[in-house]
């Protein structure tokens, strides 16, 4: 598939496209940009790129901080060291730096911003050194993740800090990870990056996304300056699905979880209601770490700041009592967004229009302090409401990994094999907690990882509040953003409409080898 790809007129054109050996690096790199802008949203200044670009062509190599070698420790060095003095370039070509108190752009401390600029940074690594490779899509560095799943890369763990400079050593480690992978395959530097970018996109079942699930959560967000509003006044009252937009939110963000649009100063009110499409993803390299895409937004009428103020619930909100400062992610009760409809409901909007959160009867499922808890206490009990018995599935099962190594998954269902159980239909691993982006990325890579040695074709992660399934296809992939199902447990265990579409995908009938 891969070489049918590479003689195709797209791989080729894409392949083109990554040529590290371009006489124009500078347009080289405005036309990447050019061609992946759709893919995280971004809007693309030619003129700004190019700027940028220049000055860290300009900057890296002074004061001696390139190398002859790179290690990762060289490299943390021109991490720690490097800083971007304004510049221009001479009629003559000669690069000159500009004087005074102002020339300072960007100060070697401020490891937040360097970040940030990685997609442009490492555009001029990596037409400068052959050890570093590009980082695109700074705002969906969950496609990113997507597609080395589909490759089977496995990716270095995200760093869990608030020290930004360790973000940016991730690229190194990204870099390393996808070198390892290039020499493997016998890739040139501009075919690994088209595989990557652009072939691993191919992999996977393209399908659109499923229905989204019911909302667990409410959270409030910002939107600032003319982009955002622009955005957001494009909104009609009867528009109420047809457009997306990538928005900064809380990790803790599920796929189906209401998002309120708050437009900060010089606006200051409440503009509309929207749904998460993908849930939260973590980006290392944006100033945001962490997005949300939203779709299904409904305008609702204009709320403002001095109607939450001055309203009698709302004033004693705690984001409402700090002025509404640092208002990216921060969670609203179901009391608080049921009080946010009542104001909606006196400023003349109709409440039936925005969506509701599961409003079914909580379930005592006992202390849930550990993982097995969340087998015994809620997971086992599921599956023997679907008809499984537990000699259906296996615990703890062994395989072998590689010579020495043994994957345990947590769950088995049907294994098959003479030697090490070849084949399993379907594998749930579970985990206590999957709050956090990060946890819920590593459950699920690990999950992957078993449903690959079992080929299987359904898996599942699930934790204390919810069951997430996925569709595993035949090259071992599965889309992280669009799950086959997932759901709170109340509503699993609520509603008989959500058990019943359980029951189609994964009954013990269905998952049972014929």
């Amino acid at each position: 598939m891969w070489n049918l790809y590479k003689d195709s007129e797209r791989g080729k054109k894409i392949i083109a496209l990554f040529n590290p050996d371009t006489d124009d690096v500078f347009q080289g790199t405005i036309d990447i940009f050019n061609h992946f802008q759709n893919v995280d949203g971004g809007s693309i200044n030619e003129n700004i790129i190019e700027y940028w670009y220049f000055l860290f062509y300009a900057n890296l190599p002074k004061n001696g901080l390139i190398p002859d070698v790179w290690t990762r420790e060289t490299f943390e060095k021109l991490i720690e060291e490097y800083d971007i003095v304004d510049a221009y370039q001479t009629e003559e070509g000669n690069i000159e730096f500009v004087e005074g108190k102002n020339a300072l752009i960007l100060p070697k401390e401020n490891y937040r911003s360097k970040a940030s600029m990685m997609a442009i940074m490492s555009m001029a690594l990596y037409y400068s050194y052959e050890e570093f490779k590009p980082v695109l899509f700074s705002r969906r560095f969950d496609i990113i993740q997507r597609n080395c799943d589909a490759l089977g890369i496995e990716l270095p763990e995200l760093p869990r800090t608030k020290d930004y400079k360790a973000y940016i050593m991730y690229y190194y480690d990204i870099c390393m990870v996808w070198n390892e992978f290039q020499t493997k395959n016998e890739m040139t530097d501009a075919e690994v990056l088209a595989c990557i970018y652009d072939y691993a996109g191919m992999l996977q079942d393209e399908v659109s996304y499923s229905e989204l699930p019911k909302p667990i959560n409410v959270w409030l967000t910002g939107a600032a300056g003319k982009g955002d509003f622009e955005f957001l006044d494009s909104l009609g009252e009867s528009n109420k699905g047809s457009r997306k937009e990538i928005w900064a939110c809380n990790e803790r963000t599920r796929r189906g979880d209401i998002v309120v649009l708050y437009c900060t100063s010089p606006r200051s009110y409440i503009h509309s209601i929207w749904r998460s499409d993908t849930g939260g993803f973590f980006n290392p390299f944006d100033y945001y770490h962490c997005r949300t895409t939203v779709c299904e937004g409904v305008l609702t009428p204009q709320i403002t700041f001095n109607d939450l103020k001055s309203d009698r619930y709302f004033s004693q909100v705690p984001i409402v009592r700090k002025n509404l400062h640092g208002v990216n992610g921060v969670e609203l009760s179901s009391k608080d967004y049921e009080e946010l409809l009542r104001l909606i409901k006196e400023k003349g909007g109709d409440s039936d229009l925005f969506p509701r959160l599961y409003d079914g009867q909580e379930v005592d499922f006992g202390e849930i302090k550990l993982e097995k808890d969340v087998e015994e206490n809620i997971l086992i009990p599921f599956l023997l409401r679907l008809g499984y018995k537990p000699s259906d599935w296996t615990r703890q099962l062994a395989l072998k990994a590689g010579r020495n190594e043994k994957a345990i998954p947590d769950f088995v269902f049907f294994p098959c094999g003479d030697k090490h159980f070849e084949s399993a239909p379907m594998v749930i691993e579970a985990k206590l907690d999957m709050a956090s982006i990060q946890e819920q990325q590593k459950a699920f890579r690990q999950c992957l990882s078993y449903a690959r040695l079992l080929r299987s074709s359904i898996m599942g992660v699930c934790d204390k509040e919810r069951l997430i399934l996925y569709k595993v296809d035949q090259n071992g992939a599965a889309n992280r953003n669009n799950p086959l199902f997932e759901d709170h447990w109340s509503s699993i265990y609520n509603n008989t409409e959500v058990g019943a579409k359980l029951n189609q995908l994964i009954g013990r009938e269905v998952i049972k080898p014929q």
